[in-house]
């Protein structure tokens, strides 16, 4: 279930099949979120156009409690899986700076991160980014009253260095920023990769509060912000 309307505490991305775009959901307080392939899930992966039947119908839920955002693994016995050959595999959750942890069937954990990443596996590796208000747990009395903007953008010189090939028709010039093809030919890595880290960055400045413009392009929603707060100042040379 979603409280709707209570504080936000973080928000939380995924794809309902490897490649398609992620969808957002904001995390509320009282908010108890379902993941996996089921029906039921508000969370929902791996059931279309490819069904992944090595996946739980209920990998676990997504809990929003006390201003916190936990998650809590389901227990396998109450997740049916229609291969009963195929060995249940625990939740991953990997907070952005630190080491993975693996959850065992019915764990529950509160990372103390502002993002991190949940993974969930069958045939094939599902993930849920979680950009979490962990600083912001206080009684707000709504979301407007969180901070508008915050400058203190924390990206290593990977993420810099994406962030630049993005941009880079931008700055000479262009309309558009660069595409995920064209970053990856650059820095050398799988279009995957590229746009896995153009995620990364727009989650940061989701976190910070960087105002974004309202448009679908990821791409320019990331180099517009970036652009328009001086940010790109900052790229190491």
């Amino acid at each position: 279930m979603s409280g709707g309307t209570g504080v936000e505490r973080g928000r939380v991305s995924l794809r309902a099949d490897p490649d398609s775009d992620r969808l957002s959901l904001p995390l509320r307080d009282n908010d108890v979120l379902a993941f996996g392939r089921g029906v039921d899930c508000a969370l929902r992966f791996g059931h279309a156009p490819v069904r992944d039947r090595a996946l739980l119908h209920v990998c676990g839920w997504l809990v929003v409690a006390n201003g916190r955002i936990i998650v809590q693994a389901a227990d396998h016995l109450r997740g049916a899986v229609e291969d009963p050959s195929v060995i249940h595999r625990p939740l991953v959750v990997t907070p952005d700076l630190g080491q993975p942890r693996y959850l065992a069937s019915g764990e529950l954990w509160g990372p103390n991160a502002e993002i991190f990443t949940v993974t969930a596996r069958g045939e094939h590796s599902w993930s849920l980014d979680v950009v979490n208000f962990r600083d912001l747990a206080t009684d707000l009395d709504g979301a407007a009253q969180l901070p508008s903007v915050l400058h203190r953008v924390e990206l290593d010189d990977e993420l810099w260095t994406v962030l630049a090939a993005y941009a880079e028709p931008v700055r000479r010039g262009e309309r558009m920023p660069a595409t995920h093809d064209q970053v990856a030919a650059a820095i050398n890595w799988n279009r995957m990769t590229a746009r896995r880290r153009l995620e990364r960055i727009y989650d940061e400045f989701y976190l910070r509060r960087i105002e974004m413009p309202d448009v679908s392009d990821m791409r320019v929603k990331v180099v517009e912000a970036a652009m328009s707060h001086g940010l790109l100042g900052r790229y190491p040379t």
